[in-house]
């Protein structure tokens, strides 16, 4: 079968779709409209459309591939799956370093294992960070979830599932829309996505809510078992939170100028990509606009943009529409290394139809350009051992695009 036949019946299966959460959503635990069902969980290789690309097995996992991260001393990655277990890559073995499956919770598809990232002083910590679901009964009800920032040790070159220490647990209505992704700022300093605690149309209005540190970018400190907020805003929660006005964000990176691109995924119609100088405290509007759009759950996906008449609120630089079976956004790297043709740019895709865009810098400012479309259910973008661009499946698969 070509893989325009398989796009094709992918389009055909998924055209009712017109919302995303984390990825997209489960209809029956997310409290949201049905206007989306998970697709069946079958591969479709990576078959680059563009002939500019090409692409290759890089690892075959056993649950959807998370983030990987360059070991700090090593020469390897350390990669991350929903379902809890973590293994080192160096190229020719892969060896699993430890499973949290136990503690986790996994009832929807977004529930899991979010992120993770090696604390700055690792060479004598020997501590991540983690980010996942906790552990909560299925059958007690979709209300009943939350996220988790924890530390851990690595003993023996193994996960030490006993030193683990939470550090903040975020209570939340829904069990989709968790955000999760971690990243390293240097000095002991990190950035955690949380997002805004799941549910149609953000109904508890967390998105403007700024006391709250859902759906939020968070801004922390850590040393020692122990995180501390950066800022100093209202002397309480609010104090974690750097960025808000977000619905879910899933992955984000922050590029060599230091500015902070985040991928949010949208809901009934515009999935859209934020990018603020990092330390800049923005609002970027959720659930007061989708996209560029003034948020309208009765939008057909075809308006045009409306005029931003907050000053307060900050539009995305880019945007689509869930046209030709799209359907939530994958964010995202700023390309200093990889393919050529990619260099200097910000990568995001597309979870349902496999297509690719880059955001270039221009004289007239940020432009969007599709790349191509490789087909399978992309859940993120990694970096290889030896800086390859990595593209990770749903269903457990690891390609190089070249």
């Amino acid at each position: 079968m070509s893989l325009k036949s398989k796009v094709l019946i992918i389009t055909i299966l998924l055209l009712s779709a017109g919302i995303a959460a984390n990825q997209v959503y489960d209809r029956y635990f997310s409290n949201e409209e049905p206007r989306f069902q998970w697709p069946d969980k079958i591969e479709i290789p990576c078959q680059p459309d563009s002939e500019d690309y090409g692409c290759e097995n890089y690892i075959q996992l056993n649950s959807t591939p998370v983030k990987t991260v360059k070991h700090p001393l090593n020469e390897e990655i350390w990669i991350a799956e929903l379902d809890g277990k973590i293994s080192s890559w160096d190229g020719q073995v892969l060896e699993q370093i430890g499973n949290i499956s136990q503690i986790l919770s996994r009832c929807h598809n977004e529930q899991g294992l979010l992120g993770f990232e090696f604390t700055d002083n690792f060479d004598t910590s020997n501590e991540i960070l983690l980010s996942y679901t906790g552990d909560i009964d299925c059958d007690g009800g979709a209300d009943l979830s939350n996220v988790i920032l924890a530390s851990i040790e690595i003993i023996g070159g193994n996960l030490a599932i006993e030193t683990l220490v939470e550090l903040r647990l975020l209570d939340k209505q829904n069990r989709n829309h968790n955000g999760g992704n971690l990243h390293s700022l240097g000095n002991g300093t990190y950035l955690w996505s949380v997002g805004d605690g799941g549910g149609s149309s953000d109904p508890y209005g967390n998105g403007q809510n700024i006391h709250t540190p859902l759906g939020t970018i968070q801004y922390f400190s850590y040393n020692n078992k122990t995180i501390q907020p950066v800022l100093d805003n209202y002397q309480n929660d609010s104090d974690y939170v750097l960025h808000h006005g977000l619905r879910n964000p899933w992955k984000f990176d922050v590029d060599n100028e230091n500015r902070l691109w985040i991928a949010d995924v949208g809901q009934y119609c515009y999935e859209e990509v934020n990018v603020v100088n990092l330390f800049d405290q923005t609002n970027f509007g959720w659930s007061t606009r989708e996209g560029m759009h003034n948020y309208d759950p009765s939008d057909d996906c075809t308006s045009p943009p409306s005029p931003l008449d907050n000053n307060n609120l900050t539009d995305p630089v880019a945007e689509y529409p869930h046209y030709g079976g799209n359907c939530s956004i994958i964010g995202g790297f700023w390309m200093d290394k990889g393919p050529e043709l990619l260099l200097n740019s910000y990568i995001y895709g597309d979870f349902c139809t496999g297509s690719i865009w880059k955001i270039i810098e221009t004289s007239a400012g940020w432009e969007s350009i599709f790349v191509t479309n490789v087909g399978t259910y992309i859940t993120g973008f990694g970096q290889g051992v030896n800086d390859e661009l990595l593209i990770f499946s749903w269903t457990g698969e690891i390609y190089n695009l070249y």
